[in-house]
């Protein structure tokens, strides 16, 4: 694998309505250490209000602003990466801001020789801009708000656990390889039914192909946390988009056929229902009817026998 001995690395940001705070999560991209390759903004906004926070940027050269007429994350990433000229693609998101040595430590971590890399995460720290005194995620959702945090030291992620697209670093050429990220997954404002893991789904081809994901905690990103997304509606729908997530993968790795969708559907089905009328574990009622919404959808309707 080649290394990049050079701040070669172009900055890529899929937006969509967040005039508000785009402006800030470009600027912090200029405080860092080092300078980006490049900046670029796909904005897939209906309006020009994204346009006009991010002009003076665009003015200054320091930015590549793309008005896509497309949706979704998955396509804005993919629209973003296939116009950049870096040797490594680095993305983040709209809502984001990254630490002043987020390039620095990028380059830092492909300049080692230590791993065979396919893709990079780090640390992401959660930012509350007011807490809910009556609601606290429970700890084993938080990577749901989303935070990242598997210690203080370079090492490979742990099995199951992988960088979170709102800091990731990966190589463009391996973006190509691999055909960037599957466009039927990642959020998609106004869709019905959402399935997330398009990070997940490309990190995983990565790890087929004996590429190393690698955890580094200097590569640090803040999200804020809303209280939009400290209620247990927030992590609901979230929990039925895990589910729904989880069943399209298994039907896109062809781990079930025509007729185990139909018992898969079945399975979910009486799961749910004891859940619903036992008052049993909401949370997983949530999961299961993500699940079966996509098997029917995705798996009766698009598989043939």
């Amino acid at each position: 694998m080649s290394k990049i001995n050079e701040p070669n690395i172009s900055v890529v940001i899929p937006t969509v309505n967040r005039h508000n705070t785009i402006g800030k999560a470009v600027e912090g991209i200029y405080k860092n250490t080092i300078a980006p390759h490049e900046v670029i903004v796909v904005d897939q906004s209906k309006d020009d209000l994204t346009f006009k926070a991010l002009k003076h940027f665009i003015e200054e050269n320091k930015l590549t602003y793309i008005k896509d007429e497309g949706r979704g994350i998955s396509r804005g990433r993919n629209v973003g990466w296939r116009i950049a000229s870096g040797k490594v693609i680095a993305f983040t998101d709209d809502d984001a801001w990254v630490d002043s040595k987020w390039l620095e430590n990028i380059l830092t971590t492909f300049q080692s020789n230590r791993f065979n890399i396919g893709a990079v995460g780090g640390k992401i720290i959660p930012v509350y801009e007011e807490k809910n005194p009556s609601w606290t995620m429970p700890q084993k959702w938080e990577y749901l708000l989303p935070v990242c945090d598997h210690g203080d030291s370079i090492i490979p992620f742990a099995k199951n656990f992988y960088p979170i697209g709102v800091n990731f670093i990966t190589y463009r050429h391996l973006l190509e390889k691999f055909n960037g990220f599957d466009e039927d997954m990642g959020f998609t404002t106004g869709k019905s039914i959402q399935i997330s893991g398009e990070d997940v789904d490309y990190h995983i081809r990565l790890k087929k192909s004996g590429f190393e994901l690698i955890y580094n905690p200097d590569c640090i990103v803040y999200h804020p946390v809303p209280l939009s997304r400290q209620n247990q509606d927030f992590l609901n729908k979230r929990l039925m988009c895990e589910g729904a997530t989880y069943a399209y993968r298994n039907i896109k790795d062809g781990e079930i056929k025509f007729f185990g969708i139909l018992n898969a559907i079945f399975r979910s089905l009486i799961r749910y229902f004891i859940l619903i009328f036992s008052k049993g574990n909401k949370e997983e009622a949530h999961y299961q009817y993500g699940k079966i919404l996509v098997l029917i959808k995705f798996g009766m309707f698009q598989i043939q026998p």
